[in-house]
């Protein structure tokens, strides 16, 4: 399953010199690695498959969705050398270019998949695992999220936080992320007071695990709290929220950053147009 408190950030943490300069110096570290491990021992091994998969995940970082995929790719071949078309290995590695896809914009194959997938067998015994199903339904999801098709989206997000809730508890990890992308497609709805439920679950969740989002992940969480609190009218707790997120935003990340100046901007429009309770 995707990591949705990354869909709450209000500024990209390519924005920030110093992560941008982290990820693209990892990023040649492992192409150096890649190229070393492909000339002594070739691509169909376990170890340049890891390889691989850490490489996709600093390309989608960094937002270079066409290397991205380009990658996910090869990960997805060698796999099917590797392990057989079947293998569950196979078909996360299939899974995964299918995420690579819809971040590069390229829906329709990444809906192929989804199809594909979706249309397995999933009760066979010796079948692949349900949290496969549950991250294919999550793919569904997220391509319906992209598309505008909210509706659509809102009732596989039911089916999934209902699953997730049933299987691995109602405070998992997994079930927490669902109910993130759950809010988050309800604000896109315009249904704040429902999405604000799920919002303020999750923010307990993150006061008890507090090592479960980072630091800008929980004050994009914060912001679109105060959001769907602005938006039904709840303009003073809107405020105390916002002016929150712009002070946590800047004891951690310093007053120049980018993320302190979208916060700055946030609190003045706020001010600016709160109404007049005198």
């Amino acid at each position: 399953m995707e990591n949705y408190f990354a869909r709450l950030l209000l500024t990209s943490e390519m924005d920030d010199p110093p992560t941008f300069a982290k990820v693209q110096q990892e990023i040649a570290d492992l192409e150096k690695q890649r190229v070393a491990h492909f000339n002594e021992h070739g691509p169909i091994n376990q170890e340049y498959i890891l390889l691989l998969t850490e490489l996709n995940a600093a390309y989608a970082l960094a937002r270079d969705s066409e290397n991205e995929v380009e990658v996910a790719q090869h990960i997805y071949q060698s796999r099917r050398i590797l392990s057989g078309d079947e293998d569950e290995l196979t078909l996360e590695a299939l899974l995964a270019l299918a995420f690579s896809y819809l971040d590069d914009g390229q829906y329709d194959e990444a809906q192929s998949i989804a199809v594909m997938l979706l249309r397995l067998d999933w009760g066979e015994e010796n079948g692949p695992g349900y949290d496969l199903y549950i991250d294919a339904l999550a793919l569904q999801a997220d391509i319906k999220h992209v598309r505008k098709e909210y509706d659509d989206e809102l009732t596989l997000r039911r089916h999934i936080l209902a699953l997730l809730s049933e299987l691995t508890g109602s405070s998992s990890n997994q079930t927490i992320m669902a109910r993130c992308a759950m809010g988050i497609c309800l604000e896109k709805m315009k249904r704040y007071p429902e999405a604000l439920e799920h919002y303020l679950v999750v923010r307990a969740y993150l006061d008890y695990e507090t090592d479960f989002a980072t630091e800008a992940e929980k004050i994009g969480l914060m912001v679109h709290i105060g959001r769907c609190y602005r938006k039904m009218g709840k303009h003073a707790d809107a405020a105390v929220l916002y002016h929150w997120a712009h002070r946590h935003a800047t004891k951690h990340f310093g007053q120049g950053s980018p993320l302190v100046r979208k916060l700055h901007t946030l609190v003045s429009t706020l001010e600016q147009n709160r109404p007049n309770t005198l």
